[in-house]
């Protein structure tokens, strides 16, 4: 007997469930999984051997590998790195950032920036830029500025940007700029000028009391702009245009008006309540906040009952058009149709279930859904194993199920339908058309048996079971008993 035993043990390379310590299971289409602690640990392979599509240790870091780049997902959603041939990035939000990459002359700049303050660049040149806020350093291309130097900041710092020098003394006391766009200066908050030739000219005095400032002189005549204020008192704004808007007790009052548009707006009172018409952008807003608002433009029609509770919005693309409804945070739907004829859908009642489907042949469902937040794939990949219940997919006819910590799993393509309840119960069929056929195991594989058009024939033992082949499709690997024979035969694998 306990060589009989021996002989039905589940022999590497094949399906064994101890869910919810650990399991390793077929996956529909091709792929082994395997799986422990009830989800928190979980690897998946093309085929049992070779290298990993995704290694999971949950709620810590979830790495995937694709054909162009190698993925980590860490302490979701503040971790994130990418690792390509030509370009790397690592980051911890707002902890630290490090990125590289590399030219097609094999040359290769990184740059390394780290809580609190600390910053280091190699160039593609071969310089070397450091930095540590607030005492010295050296950055570029940082904040959209293409260099900044600083010594003991905020006592003394120069920025660059486009062939503009700003030097600053006690920032943001003492300024002055040169270079591209001609000299600015400022002593604030008493008085400044700030210069663009050809761009811009503005003044203040005892900032923020008093403003003057013209803009848009790159643009027709007739779009440039003239502003000033006295604050918070009256502020006008006027262009050659027609454009003219005022403003009384910043930035509660204001209206604004275009003759030769129809461009109109009235705050009264910011942000209470806001009416703004514009028909050459074809652009309208009507707002009596919280309870209710309406903006419609630039693609986009979007109304809210007693902001933030309830959405209506439709949202219209070049190639797409979609629409939804959102009852904040219970209620998430849309739906997203385009030209090419795909559907997708999304339906989250929190925090119950939701659903997303793609046309008719890609669908997943997941109950309870208890992350608040808006559609959030990553989100859901790291914590949801936690607490759903049940999870449906199903893809171009396959079928993958599964309960809280793997207890009961399914997973269904073109070749077999394969079902298990941990330790207790499970069963593979054939699924192609013409075969009829069905093995069962029960009891960790103690006891198995295959039903087809031969008739009914025991298994060996295949403990831990179920013992099913970790191909699909594949003829079961283990010893059969035929009935009515005292003798074992071996029934040969399938090629």
């Amino acid at each position: 007997m306990a060589l009989a035993l021996c002989a039905g043990c589940a022999t590497d390379g094949t399906e064994r469930n101890l869910a919810p310590l650990w399991s390793e299971h077929a996956m529909a289409g091709g792929g082994v999984e395997v799986e422990s602690l009830g989800g928190a640990i979980r690897t998946r392979r093309p085929v049992r051997g070779a290298a990993f599509q995704e290694v999971a240790l949950r709620p810590l870091t979830i790495r995937t590998r694709t054909d162009e780049a190698l993925l980590d997902r860490f302490l979701t959603p503040f971790g994130y790195a990418s690792y390509r041939e030509e370009e790397s990035v690592w980051q911890l939000l707002p902890v630290a950032r490090y990125d590289s990459r590399r030219a097609e002359d094999g040359t290769e700049e990184w740059t390394i920036f780290t809580l609190p303050g600390i910053y280091w660049s190699k160039r593609a040149d071969g310089r070397t830029l450091r930095a540590v806020f607030p005492f010295a350093g050296v950055m570029e291309t940082f904040l959209s500025y293409d260099r900044i130097e600083w010594i003991l900041f905020p006592l003394w710092a120069r920025t660059e940007r486009s062939g503009r020098v700003t030097q600053h003394v006690i920032w943001p006391i003492f300024s002055w700029s040169y270079g591209a766009g001609g000299p600015s200066w400022r002593v604030w908050p008493l008085v400044g000028n700030s210069v663009y030739e050809g761009r811009y000219e503005r003044w203040f005095l005892l900032w923020p009391f008093f403003l003057w400032q013209r803009n848009n002189l790159a643009l027709p005549p007739e779009a440039h702009e003239t502003k000033w204020m006295v604050f918070p008192f009256y502020g006008h704004t006027s262009t050659p245009g027609g454009y003219s808007a005022h403003t009384v007790l910043w930035p509660f009052f204001g209206w604004a008006s275009n003759e030769r548009t129809g461009y109109s707006a009235v705050d009264a009172p910011w942000p209470i309540v806001r009416v703004m018409r514009d028909p050459r952008a074809d652009q309208e807003r009507t707002r009596f906040w919280p309870f209710w608002a309406n903006y419609r433009g630039d693609g986009l029609d979007s109304t809210w009952w007693g902001w933030p509770f309830l959405n209506e919005r439709r949202e219209v693309y070049p190639d797409a058009e979609r629409s939804g409804v959102n009852i904040v945070p219970f209620v998430q739907n849309w739906e997203r149709r385009d030209d090419l004829g795909n559907v997708e859908t999304y339906g989250k009642i929190w925090p119950l279930f939701q659903v997303e489907r793609r046309n008719q042949d890609q669908m997943r469902t997941a109950f309870p859904a208890l992350n608040p937040l808006w559609r959030t794939p990553d989100i859901d990949a790291m914590y949801a194993w936690i607490w759903e219940l049940y999870t449906k997919e199903r893809r171009a006819g396959l079928v993958r199920e599964r309960s809280w910590l793997g207890l009961y799993r399914r997973e269904r393509d073109e070749l077999e339908d394969r079902r298990s309840l941990s330790l207790l119960w499970s069963t593979r069929a054939g699924t192609r058309p013409g075969e009829d056929w069905r093995e069962t195991s029960v009891l960790l594989g103690l006891l198995r048996w295959r039903v087809d058009p031969a008739g009914f024939r025991l298994l060996l033992p295949a403990l831990p079971g179920p013992g099913w082949p970790m191909e699909r499709g594949e003829a079961d690997p283990a010893r059969a008993v035929e009935p009515g024979s005292d003798a074992v035969t071996v029934r040969a694998r399938a090629p």
